[in-house]
């Protein structure tokens, strides 16, 4: 699958896509990250509370739609967008 990280997140990990070997649940791809990225991307990627749930902070496209706080299964094909919404006024 292929991971593009954006605004906040892409310095975390250092680049902007990332070519990864990976299928099951959301879930756990998230937390794969966080153990590779490490703590500064956790903080971001998963709710504080609740560390096995994604973070409000953060939004994820699975293949173009939104997933909210679904966790859905992933076969290891899908094109991913991970950022972090940017909001001004």
């Amino acid at each position: 699958m292929k991971l593009c990280f954006l605004s906040g997140l892409r310095e975390i990990v250092g680049q902007e896509e990332v070519d990864l070997e990976y299928e099951g649940r959301l879930s756990g791809l998230l937390e794969t990250l966080c153990e590779r990225y490490g703590h500064s991307l956790r903080r971001l990627l998963l709710d504080a509370e609740d560390p096995g749930r994604k973070s409000s902070f953060v939004k994820i496209l699975v293949n173009g739609e939104d997933v909210g706080h679904a966790d859905p299964e992933l076969r290891g094909e899908e094109k991913i967008f991970l950022f972090l919404p940017i909001a001004g006024g």
